[in-house]
Formats: C-alpha cells, sequence, structure tokens
C-alpha cells in the first residue's frame, strides 16, 4: 500500500470514527440523563462510547503506574493533546477519579448538562473567574472529603507535541485542601489524531500515573511556582514516554 492510499484510509477512518462519535453523542448522553444519579451504568454508557471511538481509530490505550486510592483525597492532574487523548483518559483515568471538571463548551451537545450532572462531571466556564471561584472551592471541599478531583493542567487541547504552560488551578485547589497532586501524563494523542485532523493513524496512547507530589509547605501565593514545578515533571515524564515510542517505533 503506498503512502497516498495509507493516509487516505487513515483520514476515512478518523473522519467515521469521529462522525459516528457525534452523531452517537446525543443518544448516549440522553440515556446517562435517564439514570439514577451514581449509576455506575451511567459512567459505563459514556466510557463505552470513548472506548468505540478508539477502536474505530485503531488506537489502543495502556496504562502504568500506581493510580489513586479510594479515599485518600487529591488532585489528579492531566495534559491533553488533541480529542484522541480526552477519549483516552475516560478509558483509563477517569475510573480512578471522583469527580472531574471539564471545558464547557461540551455544554452545547444535546442532553449534556443533565448527564454530566449524573457522572459527577462539572463544566468549567473558561475565562469566567467569577463562575470558577465557586467551583474550585467546591472541589476543595470535595478532596477534603476524601475524593480524587481530576482537573486538566494546560486548561484546554494543546495541539502540540508536548506540555504546554500549565494554569495554577490544580495548584490551588490541592495547595487549599492541603492535599496531594497525582501527576497524569497522556502521550500518544498528538501522533495517532492530531488536533484539528480527521486523520486516525493506528497506534499507541500511553498513561502514566507518577508518584504523588504533596503540597506540604505551599501557601496560596505558591500556587504558580507549585505548578512550573509540576509541570517540570511533566516535562521529564512525557519526555521519557517519547524516548519509548521512538525505540517501539
Amino acid at each position: 500500500m503506498t503512502h497516498r492510499s495509507t493516509e487516505y484510509w487513515n483520514y476515512w477512518r478518523g473522519g467515521r470514527a469521529s462522525l459516528r462519535f457525534l452523531g452517537g453523542a446525543p443518544y448516549v448522553l440522553g440515556k446517562i440523563a435517564r439514570t439514577d444519579a451514581g449509576d455506575d451504568h451511567a459512567r459505563n454508557l459514556l466510557v463505552g462510547h470513548f472506548s468505540r471511538f478508539l477502536e474505530t481509530c485503531r488506537i489502543r490505550v495502556s496504562v502504568e503506574g500506581k493510580v489513586p486510592e479510594f479515599g485518600k483525597g487529591c488532585v489528579v492532574c492531566h495534559n491533553e493533546s488533541s480529542f484522541a487523548d480526552i477519549a483516552a483518559y475516560f478509558i483509563g483515568v477517569w475510573p480512578n477519579v471522583d469527580r472531574l471538571a471539564g471545558a464547557d463548551i461540551y455544554r452545547h451537545l444535546p442532553f449534556a448538562r443533565a448527564a454530566c450532572r449524573k457522572v459527577n462531571l462539572d463544566l468549567v466556564a473558561r475565562g469566567n473567574r467569577k463562575a470558577t471561584d465557586p467551583l474550585v472551592e467546591s472541589m476543595v471541599s470535595t478532596v477534603k472529603q476524601g475524593g480524587r478531583v481530576g482537573w486538566g493542567a494546560e486548561g484546554r487541547l494543546s495541539g502540540t507535541d508536548g506540555i504546554a504552560p500549565f494554569k495554577v488551578g490544580a495548584s490551588l485547589i490541592a495547595i487549599r485542601a492541603q492535599a496531594p497532586v497525582v501527576p497524569v501524563i497522556i502521550h500518544g494523542g498528538h501522533h495517532t489524531m492530531p488536533l484539528g485532523t480527521f486523520r486516525a493513524r493506528s497506534g499507541e496512547i500511553r498513561i502514566r500515573f507518577c508518584e504523588p507530589v504533596p503540597t506540604k509547605g505551599y501557601a496560596e501565593e505558591d500556587a504558580r511556582a507549585f505548578a512550573d514545578r509540576l509541570r517540570a515533571d511533566f516535562v521529564q515524564n512525557y519526555n521519557e514516554l517519547s524516548v519509548r515510542r521512538q525505540v517501539v517505533s
């Protein structure tokens, strides 16, 4: 098979997966909205929808490292470069998160708001400090009560092969709750299905749970410094996974 024909099938496969995902989203979200609150079935419906997307794209997900324990409050902080990384997150990370913050762009999907409430997924209004501050405080309370809170480190899809600058949201939550941050590095989405394209190359997205980073000794005014320290750890682990990918390739 020539390179041109291979790329054609990559675009066809990615486009098909994307259309099926978007077309099926209202049906899946509607089913979730009608389930009982807290029902694991609701979560499984969403995981299944993301799984079918990656299966169609021929993208597999692998997970390594120690996942955060249930009942031990922490902030599970991750990076993401493309929609494929988001899909991988819901398969490999979300089962170990009790409450998740996501971009409010998804509110435009039919039944999204009701479905998100059923699965403890809070939609964050990016750039709206007035709306975000109460959510941050609510997340702090969840962590203090032993919950594992998921929060994106970069605040958006980076679209790059690397780690973008960090926002301070995850750091603020962890410092205020005096709880550790569990870094989760996601690697592979940029290579298998880059942001802004339907091209889906078969491959692997690797998820690495790293050792918790304590917040002891940090005050709220140190949130920026703590976020920069976290990012340095992310960069190191991301580069290690990049080297491993090159060796395997």
